[in-house]
């Protein structure tokens, strides 16, 4: 009867944000909402799901036999997503489409040359210094084996390794310019931009197989599909042909990194055997082991302030992202790496149950940001839809799955970086060219 009961909770968390992003999201299927539902399905139901036929695949298992640890760890979770949708909703304020001004930004992309030779130039920079990094003098499917398999280096007696993130903030570039390329390509209808943006599409794959992270891949479908939607164009027909290959192209490459990773577990016992997405296992460990004695009080958000040195510089750095805390500290696991955390998790860590509090602030946050970015005005003289793919989607995800200093660090040199390539290759339209704009390029 409780494995029922949770299993509706997850159910009804992960239908409720999705209806709300369906009735309120300013755009259709990737609004903050709707990437809370996704992640809910697959960290939250998906799992109990799965638990209630072979529990033994639970991850929180393996530490915690606590006969209640599930039912409060779901409790606090559902709390946390529902103050997520109160605090959107509370958010929610009329918003005027912006389809027209992205198409009318979208077919004024220029030096398009020069775009694609820096992604792959940023690329085989970024490829290089890695490599160098690893101590590496050759490409090979050892190192693909090894990048797959340890995602840092140098790790010291507290545990604490390189991860090499300032490095792989230079993929930026090969993501915003896919963005950039396929945009255009889609506006213009222009054969030839759209092939340059599927070269950048290859591209993105063999990132995600040196990064060693398979959410690399994911990230890469929603930068698309999310493009593809503010652009304001029907999936249906080629469009709905082309996705299904990539996605059917990706699982394939995901389950070989899998593969890279561990040999013995496929890419569903991955899922649901760990602490990705929105998970209830890391809701369980939290509210389960975390006392009133170790609450951090807020001391995790601000992290990022010394995030920014890198770890050449001060090898004995602690980490910014919460999950080597939550391992190390809160779980007695000292072998390295990581635990996902998750924001909820994050949350409970810093203020106990009143960290529902906190799914309210993100929440609220997430519609803020998301109708900044696609203000009709702000996407015509700023370019600022194009963000929402590259840094909000990430932000959402990270928010949700990983921890707030760890996403913050990165996206401000990423930020500045795609500020840099708006400069270069998007043309911006000022007040007195809008209304000449719009009647050129309206659909």
């Amino acid at each position: 009867m409780e494995a029922f009961l949770i299993i509706m909770l997850a159910g009804l968390c992960t239908v409720l944000p999705f209806g709300i992003g369906q009735r309120h999201g300013a755009i259709r299927l990737v609004s903050p909402m709707h990437l809370l539902s996704y992640f809910c399905a697959f960290g939250f139901l998906l799992k109990l799901i799965v638990y209630s036929y072979a529990p033994e695949m639970a991850f929180y298992r393996r530490f915690i036999m606590t006969p209640s640890a599930e039912l409060l760890g779901a409790i606090y979770l559902g709390l946390f997503i529902l103050l997520i949708c109160l605090g959107y909703l509370v958010a929610i304020r009329p918003v005027r489409q912006s389809h027209a001004e992205a198409r009318m930004l979208a077919a004024r992309i220029t030096r398009r040359g020069w775009l694609f030779a820096a992604a792959f130039g940023f690329a085989a920079l970024t490829f290089a210094l890695i490599m160098q990094a690893r101590g590496v003098g050759a490409f090979d499917a050892s190192l693909l084996a090894g990048l797959n398999n340890a995602k840092q280096i140098n790790v010291n007696a507290d545990g604490v390794g390189a991860t090499l993130a300032g490095i792989k903030t230079f993929f930026v570039v090969p993501k915003f310019a896919f963005v950039l390329l396929l945009a255009n390509g889609v506006t213009l209808r222009s054969r030839s931009v759209l092939a340059a943006a599927c070269a950048l599409g290859g591209l993105l794959v063999l990132i995600a197989l040196v990064s060693g992270d398979r959410f690399e891949l994911v990230e890469m479908l929603v930068f698309a599909l999310t493009t593809y939607l503010i652009l304001d164009e029907r999936i249906a027909g080629k469009a709905l042909f082309v996705g299904g290959v990539a996605v059917a192209g990706l699982v394939v490459v995901s389950a070989h990194m899998t593969q890279l990773r561990t040999a013995d577990a496929s890419l569903l016992a991955q899922i649901v055997g760990s602490t990705y997405f929105l998970d209830i296992n890391a809701a369980t460990m939290v509210t389960d082991r975390v006392g009133a004695d170790q609450f951090l009080l807020g001391q995790s958000y601000t992290w990022w302030s010394f995030g920014w040195v890198p770890r050449a510089i001060w090898p004995e750095k602690p980490a910014i992202d919460l999950g080597v805390f939550f391992k190390r500290d809160i779980m007695q696991i000292y072998t390295g790496g990581a635990f996902n955390v998750t924001g909820p998790g994050e949350a409970f860590i810093n203020f106990g149950w009143a960290g529902i509090g906190v799914g309210f602030v993100l929440g609220w946050i997430y519609r803020k940001i998301e109708v900044v970015l696609l203000n009709p005005m702000h996407v015509l003289r700023y370019g600022s839809f194009l963000f929402y793919p590259i840094l909000f989607y990430p932000f959402v995800q990270a928010t949700l799955q990983s921890s707030f200093s760890a996403f913050i660090v990165g996206a401000t040199a990423q930020c500045a970086l795609m500020a840099i390539m708006v400069a270069l290759f998007v043309t911006r339209f000022t007040l007195h060219m809008q209304v000449m704009a719009r009647e050129r390029y309206a659909v």
